[in-house]
């Protein structure tokens, strides 16, 4: 992969940055913890930009309550246009052949993907609209009730609905990589079930060495693993340490080395939450990312390290999307 190795499974830079800023931050050079230059010079290879959906969404230009429908496609228009002004860079993901065509052309790769399904309101059709739109992967909920399920936040006991069961079977036949970061626990155990592809819990740690209730039990990661998924490591200070407040990249690589030791380390991958998260981090911000390789690299192989910052999440973009 050359320089280009850094695949990163969420950030919230495009929805909550961009977007919001109404012209006043743009995607290739802004004062957030990410931007295309600095991914460039941390040596990205695929960014995955998450369209965080609200509950109650509003405008950003107006400041009017809006849908979660017409949201979603207000956030979509702005990652397209971001994407149009900076063709130099970065181009898009449609198919995992796109990845290695964008590297062959110098390029760093783009996945869109929907933080919280509400946009779908229930309405299958709506599934693949948004896949005719680039979305690669939805989060099935965030913090909220959706028509697809519930969040751990308030409702771990609860399972996915009827829609939702009907939404990942929708999303399986597409090529849509279902996405358990924030869902509740029963709806975690319901992906395993019904799920017929790997899917990603794309930003959560290891509960074993930190409670807070978004990471994953042993239990959950181990099936996770059993069917082929990754966890994205967060980058959150208190998703590694008990209310912690400043991220050390020994933290990182102790929650990937608890998740290699108990699922394999085929099942470690990379989710920042740059930009969705509020703490300080010692590597500062995506240009930092070769400091998380290095500390990767104390305590995994050579090999291991590639698998850890890319390989394990290309492996579930290509059984998702196909060849």
């Amino acid at each position: 992969m050359s320089n280009m190795r850094f695949v990163d499974l969420h950030c919230d830079t495009l929805a909550c940055e961009v977007y919001r800023s109404c012209g006043a931050k743009n995607l290739r050079s802004n004062d957030c913890h990410l931007d295309l230059l600095r991914m460039r010079e941390g040596g990205s290879l695929l960014q995955c930009f998450a369209l965080y959906i609200p509950t109650p969404a509003h405008d950003a230009a107006t400041k009017e309550e809006i849908g979660p429908w017409e949201y979603y496609k207000k956030t979509a228009a702005c990652y397209e246009a971001e994407l149009a002004k900076n063709t130099d860079l970065i181009a898009p993901v449609h198919s995992f052949a796109d990845i290695e065509k964008n590297r062959a052309a110098g390029k760093m790769s783009a996945m869109l993907t929907v933080e919280d399904g509400v946009p779908l309101e229930g309405r299958l059709e709506r599934v693949d609209e948004m896949y005719k739109q680039g979305v690669r992967l939805i989060t099935i909920t965030w913090n909220h009730e959706n028509s697809l399920g519930f969040p751990n936040k308030t409702a771990p006991e609860k399972g996915l609905k009827p829609f939702g069961i009907e939404a990942l079977a929708r999303m399986n036949e597409l090529g849509i990589i279902a996405d358990s970061s924030h869902l509740s626990d029963a709806g975690f155990w319901d992906l395993v079930k019904y799920s017929k592809k790997p899917f990603v819990a794309s930003h959560s740690n290891a509960k074993a060495l930190c409670g807070i209730y978004r990471n994953l039990t042993d239990d959950m990661l181990r099936a996770l693993a059993d069917k082929g998924g990754v966890t994205g490591l967060n980058f959150s200070a208190d998703f590694l340490v008990d209310d912690a407040h400043y991220t050390h990249v020994a933290d990182l690589v102790r929650h990937a080395r608890h998740i290699a030791d108990v699922a394999g380390v085929e099942t470690v991958a990379l989710g920042s939450d740059f930009d969705g998260i509020g703490c300080e981090l010692e590597f500062k911000d995506c240009a930092g990312m070769p400091m998380i390789e290095e500390g990767l690299s104390k305590a995994f192989t050579a090999r291991e390290v590639d698998l850890i910052t890319h390989g394990n999440a290309l492996r579930v973009m290509k059984d998702n999307f196909g060849a």
